[in-house]
């Protein structure tokens, strides 16, 4: 029959139960399932759940457990090999790897061939295990309902019988069913392509890659096949033969491998020397040795980018054209006739004028600005470029050496240059075709794929590329080149096995540590003296300090394990080879330190995890330190299971700070990602643990603080692995608020409130998204060394400080994009819709399937100057912050202009909105006097309907008169309402001198001389990106990109999200000013990357968050809802305004006319995030404790502190909105029957009335339960009805995670 067999889930439990309890289902295996209630049928671990479901019907017919030990209590879960080799007597080759115990299951007794299914479904995932056991325990006498049928299993296995099992004397003992391999799944035989296969591989290709089919004819395998040049010879056609129901043969996979291949060319511009250069040697024979002129880039340590260090440094390299740096660069003869110039090497003649004389006492400022910019503006400088030269060392033959025919009788690779199979052809069976490629070459250990970036992803390589590993292409001039991934045979026929770790291990350990980079350790661990060691531009920066303290903490740990038998820490090497082996003759590919993890229960204020798992029957890990081979990622699963075999602990964590000690773990890519809570809750009281072991001191491990630090967390709980992702290749220009939405959407998109995919597989991302940005801005998103030398707590400097909500600002502090998105910087050359790519300046082509357009700027000037409006780059003391990038350079170049020019300098600021002030509070507070800027205000533009209706963040009239006061007690010269009309630069230099402005009404203008200049200037889109826009065809309406309401341009492949859009029709809601996060769970439904809601609209309802630094130490934050119905609203001025002021603490609440909570405004010293706000915006004031009667009565004296009592808990648990959703439907026919008052009479009133009253109780009723489920989630007690009437302590108070541990501190979010 047809039957559809999937991994079991948590929505499934129902069914399974109801199945189990059947009377007419037949079962066997492990009888804990039988009795044990529904809710704890998954606590144990199994390596597989699996229910067969029935195609037609979509009942459930079957449920089985699977894992990689028995289901024997008695029996230690690593000793069932020594188990079975005692009490039986069995021929086959059983190992942990290559054998699984089949558990449990429980079928319908009509539909016995279901075992046949599951079995099936088994040894497709596991392509290493060839045996499945089952134990059959004696029988004893019980009821019915307990008896096995172990009838059905017998059909498809093997049945052995102990040692002491005598049919006259000893009969009823324990019997094992074994299932082979290979007697239950269809054997696949393979043979070379013969040219009368061509039309059934042409048909495979046509369902999998058609347009090969198109480019190269109907008969291209027989063409191929019937070569008879030279290069036939090197070309192999493989095709892969199954027999079906009817027993007859069909084609079912094509396999076409080569062994013509340029050793030399992917020598030279790939990363190869791992592998041996593609080449092999012959122990006894004589070799060649040929040297190749390389180079290759890598990516910089973070200490090497943005520190004090690294720019000092980076400044000291060249000032002013190499002379130093305390030398003015100015020398005046003849009384002055000429003035010399350092840059360029030029001698300027001297003008007399004042305005020449200005740049020459800025040039030295002009010199070490443009050198800087220049440097973090280039890609060049987040890379580090080696040259160097490397020996390819072969088996010499009758060849001469260097020649090619030398290099190719040498090679130790083939290549797979396509494979495909047939539509209905179980993809995971093709790791049996990967095994029969290296079959066809035992001489040679290598396998590489080509990919071509212009090629669309194949299912079938998307399938295979899981035993391969990419290669890292060096710098070369080769256009667009190839995508290398290559596998080894030992990645495919070598067996992984965890060993203990033993006296002689310590050495391997070590040396695996250290790895190519580093040579000089000694026996300790600890470093020598050696001038090999990694320093970037001076010995300040040292990039192997991360290295030195793992190894030394790694060596202690191992001393702790071997010498205290009672140590916390495990160690096991991870070796390659026969399992059955001892340690010393298999190789060494790897190693893992851990620990057992008791922080688990920190880990729910920030991070998205299931709560109060206190079932657990078993320990959680963290993980200290993992290295692994690269080829052998694919092997993950059976690493951690064997791990979990060998220890107690089934749930694995790995802690990544990006401000502490980093300590490697290869297989991070591997694990789970815990994703952070969307939203966070308020500030509460909670409870850290002290450590009262003092070895992590002594050992320098990183003692996490689960609540304020910014950590990423790694999880594997040895749940079966599962790919998400999309099948098309998307592209994103530009790394934005919204794109970092969208993105996170992306990566996240396994993710769920009920944790249904988390919860039964291990999530892994697999997007095919490349992200293009400019140059160091990525680097600067995620780097988190950085410390301002002016500011104590660098999470409140301007300089680290993100103005978006905790779901943006996670995105670079607890997770790193870059694991799974491909970011690409360089500018944009051009965008060819027809061939659909993207052209990078000086680089290469990407492709795309769907291009989406994020690359608006925050700020940019309307006008500019013919000369720079199209400029690459513009004066090096202008700044438009759109970037933390632009922070930093903002930061550098402040310090240049405090150095160079100490009492003379001037800062100009031209802007209105709270990003200026927050701009003008980082100058003050980072050493520039207030007397030295001058604040220049455009006039504010109203008077426009439409756009007074939108609730902008940015912006806030009333509060912004008292922040001008301020800064003008303060010293700051305030200049209102003149608008920016040009900027004069020097005649020979790209430098500021002088901005012009125009006074409104009057026109009358004003030139203001500056050092720097600061725009904020919003509402414009950049002048080159609109030319380029122009250019590919995209249509524009000013300065906004038209589209529709799907953010679809008049080019279906091209999407533009943003500030810079304008939808077409104008629709009656606000799409600008809205939620990231509403807008990139938008994107995905509109970009078909997870289907669309059944309540899916279009207008916006979540609230946008905006928070910003003030002088004086203020921050501001604002929380404003989206306008739903623009037509019917009535400008921000006419809403009913709420304030409260009281130490230090400004709050507003804002109420729409339908008394909905329509913005909250708190300005406030106390330095603490205020994300929880977004919890109480968009609800109802009554639903809010009654906030305006309350207020009314005079009974709140802070909003801000009323958002922190205790009932707000309720409103911001995350199931909260399943509760209103549940009494909005409730409640539905109610307000439906209000509605239609015209057909009303007294008769309906008094039942309209008696069904509120009942629903009311009801409704209570519901919150009562809702409080009783949940109440453990709450950190304040609720009291309910049950409470006043039983002693003892409540419900609330009995969770072991929430118990006392010590020191109780107030933590800021």
């Amino acid at each position: 029959m047809d039957y559809h067999v999937r991994t079991a889930d948590i929505y499934d439990l129902d069914a399974i139960d109801t199945l189990i309890h059947s009377p007419t289902v037949k079962w066997f295996g492990n009888i804990r399932p039988k009795y044990v209630e529904k809710a704890k049928l998954f606590k144990c671990y199994q390596t597989y759940r699996m229910v067969v479901l029935h195609r037609e019907t979509s009942s459930m017919i079957a449920y089985a457990e699977f894992r990689n030990y028995p289901a024997i209590d008695a029996l230690p879960s690593d000793c069932w090999l020594e188990w079975l080799s005692v009490r039986y007597c069995l021929t086959m080759p059983l190992s942990f790897l290559n054998t699984m115990f089949f558990n449990f299951c429980v079928y319908k007794s009509e539909n016995d061939d279901a075992i046949a299914s599951i079995l099936r479904e088994l040894f497709y995932r596991e392509n290493r295990v060839w045996f499945l056991i089952t134990v059959k325990n004696p029988s004893i006498a019980q009821p019915t309902y307990y008896v096995e049928t172990f009838d059905d299993l017998e059909k498809y296995a093997d049945v052995y019988y102990p040692r002491e099992f005598s049919v006259e004397n000893n009969f009823n003992t324990q019997e094992l069913y074994i299932v082979y391999r290979f007697k239950l799944m269809r054997k696949i035989t393979y043979r070379k392509a013969l040219p009368e296969d061509n039309d059934d591989i042409v048909a495979i290709h046509e369902y999998e890659y058609p347009e090969m089919r198109e480019e190269l004819g109907d008969f291209y395998i027989a063409e191929e096949i019937l070569r008879t040049d030279s290069g036939r010879e090197k070309s192999f056609l493989i095709v892969a033969e199954t027999e079906n129901d009817c027993q007859e043969i069909e084609t079912a996979v094509f396999i076409w491998l080569s062994t013509d291949i340029d050793i030399r060319f992917y020598v030279t511009n790939y990363e190869l020397e791992s592998f041996g250069n593609l080449v092999k040697t012959i122990e006894g024979q004589s070799v060649y040795v040929e040297m190749f002129n390389v180079s290759s880039v890598q990516a910089k340590n973070a200490a090497c980018l943005f520190t004090s260090d690294a720019l000092d440094d980076l400044s000291a390299m060249t000032i002013l054209g190499g002379l130093q740096k305390n030398d003015s660069g100015l020398s005046v003869y003849s009384g002055g006739k000429a003035k010399v110039s350092s840059i360029n090497g030029r001698i300027i003649e001297a003008n007399y004028t004042s305005g020449s004389n200005r740049f020459f006492m800025r040039e030295s400022l002009f010199s070490k600005m443009k050198y800087i910019i220049g440097k973090l503006s280039n890609s060049e400088y987040y890379i580090s470029k080696e040259l160097k030269s490397i020996s390819v060392v072969y088996s010499a033959g009758m060849h001469p050496r260097g020649s090619e025919l030398a290099l190719d009788a040498a090679s130790n690779v083939f290549v797979l240059k396509y494979i495909a199979a047939r539509k209905d052809f179980p993809l995971e069976r093709l790791f049996n075709s990967v095994v029969a490629m290296f079959c066809a070459f035992p001489d040679r250990d290598y396998c590489m794929m080509l990919i071509s970036k212009e090629t669309k992803s194949i299912r079938s390589h998307v399938e295979v590329l899981k035993y391969f590993m990419p290669v890292a292409s060096r710098p070369s001039e080769v256009a667009n080149p190839e995508e290398v991934y290559i596998t080894h045979r030992s990645t495919i026929f070598g067996e992984i096995s965890l060993y203990e770790l033993q006296k002689e291990d310590v050495a391997v350990i070590q040396a695996l540590a250290v790895g190519p980079s580093v040579s000089d350790v000694k026996s300790d661990g600890s470093f020598g003296s050696s001038t090999g060691s990694s320093f970037s531009y001076t010995s300040k920066i040292n990039e192997s300090a991360e290295l030195k303290n793992e190894i030394e903490v790694i060596t202690a740990v191992m001393k702790d394990v071997l010498e205290n038998e009672l140590s916390e820490f495990a160690v096991y090497t991870i070796r390659c080879g026969n399992s059955a082996k001892a340690a010393r003759e298999n190789t060494a590919i790897g190693f893992v330190v851990l620990r057992q993890f008791r922080s688990h229960h920190h880990l729910h204020y920030h991070y998205h995890l299931p709560r109060h798992q206190n079932y657990l029957n078993f320990l959680r890990a963290e993980i200290i330190s993992l290295r692994l081979h690269p080829l052998f990622m694919i092997s993950s699963d059976l690493i951690f299971r064997d791990l979990a075999m060998k220890t107690s602990y089934r749930d694995y964590y790995f802690v990544s700070s990006p401000n502490g000690h980093q300590f490697t773990n290869d297989l991070k890519k591997m694990m789970t990602v815990v994703e952070p809570n969307p939203m966070k809750k308020s500030p509460t009281t909670f409870r850290v643990p002290k450590e009262e072991d003092t070895l992590k001191e002594r050992l320098n491990l990183t003692v996490h603080n689960f609540y304020q630090d910014h950590l990423i967390i790694y999880r594997h709980k040895l749940n079966p692995t599962k790919w998400f992702g999309n099948s098309e290749r998307l592209v994103v220009i530009g790394f934005t608020d919204v794109a970092k939405a969208f993105l996170r959407q992306l990566v996240f998109q396994w993710n769920s409130k009920d944790h249904q995919n988390s919860e039964t597989y291990t999530c892994l991302p697999r997007v095919q998204v490349t992200v293009i940005t400019m140059p160091g801005v990525v680097e600067a998103e995620f780097d988190g060394i950085f410390q301002c030398p002016y500011c104590c707590n660098s999470g409140n400097c301007y300089l680290s400080f993100q103005n978006v909500s905790c779901y943006v600002r996670d995105v670079t502090f607890r997770m790193d994009l870059r694991h799974w998105v491909h970011f690409v910087p360089g500018r944009i050359d051009f965008i060819n819709r027809e061939k659909k790519f993207v052209k990078l300046e000086n680089s290469c082509e990407i492709y795309y399937d769907t291009l989406l357009l994020a690359c608006y700027k925050d700020f940019a000037m309307r006008t500019l100057n013919s000369r720079s409006a199209m400029a690459k780059n513009l004066p090096c003391n202008f700044v438009e912050i759109n970037s933390r990038l632009k922070k930093l350079l903002l930061f550098y170049k402040v310090r240049a202009v405090l150095e160079e020019m100490p009492r003379t300098y001037k800062i100009l600021v031209y802007g209105s909105n709270l990003q200026t002030y927050e701009c003008i509070a980082f100058l003050t507070s980072h050493g520039v006097e207030p007397s030295r800027i001058v604040l220049v205000q455009p006039r504010r533009i109203t008077g426009i309907t439409a756009e007074e209706k939108l609730k902008n963040p940015y912006w806030d009239k009333n509060l912004q008169y008292i922040l001008d006061d301020i800064l003008i007690d303060s010293g700051i010269e305030l200049v209102e309402d003149h608008d920016f009309v040009r900027w004069v630069e020097d005649d020979s230099f790209h430098f500021i001198m002088e901005v012009v402005f125009e006074h409104f009404p009057s026109k009358k203008q004003t030139s203001f001389e500056c050092d720097l200049f600061i725009a904020f200037d919003e509402g414009h889109m950049a002048p080159r990106r609109k030319k380029l826009l122009k250019q590919c065809g995209i249509q524009l309406r000013k300065d906004d990109i038209l589209v529709n309401e799907d953010f679809q341009t008049n080019d279906p492949n091209i999407y533009a999200v943003g500030k810079f859009i304008q939808m077409k029709g104008a629709p009656n809601y606000q799409y600008k000013y809205t939620s990231e996060r509403e807008l990139g769970r938008k994107l995905m439904h509109i970009l078909n990357l997870t289907p669309k809601p059944d309540n899916f609209e279009y207008k916006y309802s979540e609230p946008l968050f905006f928070q910003a630094l003030l002088p004086l130490n203020y921050v501001i934050t604002k929380v404003t809802m989206p306008r739903r119905y623009l037509a019917s609203q009535l400008p921000p001025e006419f809403a009913c305004n709420l304030t409260t002021y009281k130490d230090n603490t400004f709050c507003r609440v804002c109420l729409a006319h339908t008394m909905l909570v329509d913005e909250i405004v708190v300005v406030s010293n106390k330095g603490a995030h205020l994300d929880y706000l977004e919890h109480f915006c968009g609800r109802h004031e009554l639903l809010l404790n009654n906030l305006k009667a309350r207020f009314s009565a005079k009974t709140i004296d802070c909003f801000l502190m009323f958002f922190q009592e205790p009932w707000t808990e309720l409103i911001m648990h995350e199931n909260f909105q399943d509760l209103q959703e549940k009494n909005h439907e409730l409640l539905r026919p109610v307000a439906t029957s209000n509605l239609n008052k015209a057909n009303r009479n007294p008769f309906m009133d008094v039942a309209v009335q008696d069904f509120i009253t009942l629903n009311k109780r009801y409704l209570e009723q519901k919150l009562l339960n809702f409080l009783r489920e949940h109440r453990r989630d709450f950190h304040h007690p609720f009291a309910l009805p049950e409470d006043f009437l039983t002693p003892g302590t409540a419900g609330w108070d009995s969770d072991p995670e929430t118990e006392a541990e010590i020191e109780e501190v107030t933590i800021d979010m």
